[in-house]
């Protein structure tokens, strides 16, 4: 609830500050809102004896700044979103795995629910307007800080639901974004924003002192659905 309180005073503060300014160094800035589901997550084990099991779905929401370069057609993207993500592994080894002590010669099956604050950095360009349509691409990268990492885990006939896995998550996730869609006006200065989007994770999810496992990344693909106004 803390850090749910947290996030709602720190937004409410963001937009009172959007509303009271629209230009940064001179250049026009738009504000908006986004919620974007993620119909893919998946982590990506750099040893071949770890196995991704399914894709969980997931969903970012928050708040999107569009910087506008002086012509209009581009813009410095970023803003503020809580990012939830969700897969699955299998360890197939005795010598990996948070629990390969006690799960001997039997596969080890981890199911991580994490929730990052993350902030996205991006360059996105555009077309001109064309009957009110304009499409857009972006390129960048994502930082977030770790809010929660929750574990579901089972080997042999034991198993746990939603162990709090914090001390053995990453607490900062980072990598490549990439993006493309269209925006409609809807009204002067009200956009719809809607797109596709995709997330590579450079960084190590798993704690690798504990895990043993060499690097697991996290890539996702979501839809992008917002407004800006």
């Amino acid at each position: 609830m803390k850090k749910v309180f947290l996030l709602g005073l720190m937004s409410a503060t963001l937009c009172l500050g959007l509303n009271a300014q629209r230009s940064v160094y001179n250049r026009d800035v738009r504000f908006g809102f986004k919620i974007d589901p993620v119909f893919a997550n998946s982590f990506r084990a750099a040893e071949n004896d770890i196995e991704r099991s399914g894709s969980g779905f997931g969903v970012n929401y928050g708040l999107m700044a569009d910087i506008l370069f002086s012509d209009g057609r581009g813009a410095f993207a970023t803003g503020l979103e809580v990012a939830h993500a969700s897969s699955e592994l299998i360890y197939s080894t005795s010598s990996r795995g948070l629990k390969r002590a006690e799960a001997a010669g039997v596969d080890q099956s981890y199911k991580l629910k994490l929730q990052y604050l993350q902030i996205p950095l991006s360059v996105k360009l555009k077309t001109n307007q064309n009957n009110g349509f304009r499409f857009w691409g972006q390129f960048g990268t994502y930082m977030g800080a770790l809010l929660k990492s929750r574990m579901d885990y089972s080997y042999g006939s034991t198993s746990e639901s939603n162990v709090n896995a914090m001390k053995n998550t990453n607490k900062v996730n980072m990598g490549l974004l990439v993006g493309a869609g269209g925006e409609y006006e809807v009204a002067p200065k009200t956009d719809l924003f809607f797109g596709i989007g995709m997330e590579n994770g450079f960084t190590d999810i798993t704690a690798n002192k504990d895990w043993k496992d060499g690097k697991v990344g996290l890539n996702r693909w979501a839809i992008r659905l917002g407004m800006f106004f």
